[in-house]
């Protein structure tokens, strides 16, 4: 009868582990950053367009940024030179992340060249962000979803109000989904989260960003 009654136990327990799992699994790819990316980048072409904002490059960097490195991203997981799409090792992101620095400075420049100073600045404060991550990557796997989750909400913050911070909860979810599901660490998880939101504010704070000008970056603003 014990033994019976343990048993019972650790199915159920199996159970609902494989019901966290399940959820945890839902949270990573709903917040997955290849989708995230993109996807934010595609919500301020619509938000520019509402609004009366030049979007025309912004819809450039949806290609750029986004559709790009997703592109390349595929081609990884094709090839085999990724074996999921987690990424779980951490020696398969170098390629793709320094992709991502390398395609994502070709629009910061882009923008210099077009005239586009805010947005240019603001563009390089997400760079510096990757390049940090990619740098770390080198030798520990910092979580990005958290780490861009984390920006994006912070940038949401700084440009539209703290009634943004609303989503941290959300942010909570995606560092134990990435833990439940043992592609990170808590330290890895935590370092992502408080990292990346931290290099993007003080750049854009070294930068002279304002909130003001971060809601409108698409408006020319000529260097001289």
């Amino acid at each position: 009868m014990k033994y019976k009654r343990l048993a019972i136990r650790l199915a159920a327990k199996r159970v609902n582990d494989l019901r966290l799992t399940k959820l945890a699994r839902v949270f990573s790819r709903l917040f997955d950053p290849t989708f995230l990316i993109p996807g934010m980048l595609a919500v301020a072409v619509i938000w520019s367009v509402m609004n009366g904002l030049r979007w025309r490059f912004i819809l450039i960097l949806v290609l750029l940024d986004g559709l790009v490195p997703f592109l390349y991203f595929v081609h990884l997981l094709r090839t085999k030179e990724i074996s999921d799409w987690d990424t779980t090792k951490r020696e398969q992101r170098l390629t793709l992340y320094w992709f991502v620095v390398v395609v994502h400075g070709v629009g910061v420049l882009l923008a210099l060249v077009l005239g586009k100073l805010i947005l240019a600045k603001l563009l390089f404060a997400f760079w510096l962000m990757a390049l940090a991550f990619s740098v770390i990557t080198n030798f520990w796997k910092i979580s990005l979803h958290t780490g861009v989750l984390s920006a994006a909400i912070a940038f949401l913050a700084f440009a539209f109000g703290t009634k943004w911070l609303l989503a941290v909860p959300i942010l909570i979810l995606v560092a134990w989904a990435r833990i439940m599901m043992k592609k990170h660490t808590l330290a890895q998880a935590l370092a992502g989260m408080f990292l990346a939101p931290a290099i993007l504010l003080l750049a854009l704070y070294a930068l002279g960003v304002s909130g003001s000008q971060a809601r409108s970056p698409s408006q020319t603003h000529l260097l001289f």
